[in-house]
């Protein structure tokens, strides 16, 4: 009867051990290597793109805080659209504005107010650079910053100059061609003063 479990117990292992290992190989996604971009002409189409979905997950990791969130952004020109909200569905809060207004709900409130960035480290402690994060999610420079990049092209990581976004260091994977824009699906923002890590896994991306 031991004996019987015992190999029970290894037949049981090998299995798990197979399972792990298609998921890993069926998940990875290397960067497509044949790729050249002409890296001036990708920030020209990145820099027309103004009209976008993304949807997503949101991860915030702090000294203090943790949380994890599905995340819905949309983006008009100036407009956006902004939802975060657990696994379960609930709201944690849905932001919408443009660079001279903003309105936030949290917890059945509303809040409004000039800043999203002010307002959101007012209602929740999160220090976020929502105003730069359109630019950013695309994999979008400016003059100022400071940047490297792939082999293919694409910015690989970001180093940003403007006086609001002092500490903040981005870094892009797994970039996949939408509409015949490489766009990033994974962006991860460390703000090394303040010590806070925020990564945005993108599912999917909607352009218009």
């Amino acid at each position: 009867m031991a004996r019987n479990s015992r190999l029970f117990i290894v037949r049981f292992r090998h299995i798990v051990l197979l399972i792990l290992s298609f998921t890993v190989v069926s998940c990875a996604s290397p960067p497509p290597s044949n790729v050249e971009l002409n890296s001036n002409q990708h920030q020209m189409q990145l820099a027309q793109l103004q009209h976008w979905q993304i949807k997503g997950k949101f991860g915030f990791k702090s000294p203090d805080d943790k949380q994890s969130a599905s995340l819905s952004w949309l983006q008009k020109q100036q407009d956006y659209q902004l939802s975060l909200n657990t696994i379960l569905g609930t709201s944690i809060l849905s932001l919408q504005g443009n660079s001279s207004w903003v309105t936030l709900v949290a917890d059945d409130t509303t809040y409004q107010g000039s800043s999203a960035s002010e307002l959101i480290q007012q209602i929740t402690g999160w220090t976020l650079p929502i105003e730069q994060l359109p630019t950013w999610i695309k994999g979008q420079s400016v003059k100022t910053d400071k940047v490297i990049l792939s082999e293919q092209g694409w910015i690989a990581e970001l180093q940003p100059r403007c006086t609001t976004c002092r500490g903040w260091q981005l870094s892009y994977s797994d970039y996949e061609q939408v509409k015949g824009i490489w766009l990033p699906h994974k962006i991860r923002l460390e703000h090394t003063v303040n010590k806070v890590q925020v990564t945005i896994k993108v599912n999917s991306w909607t352009i218009h």
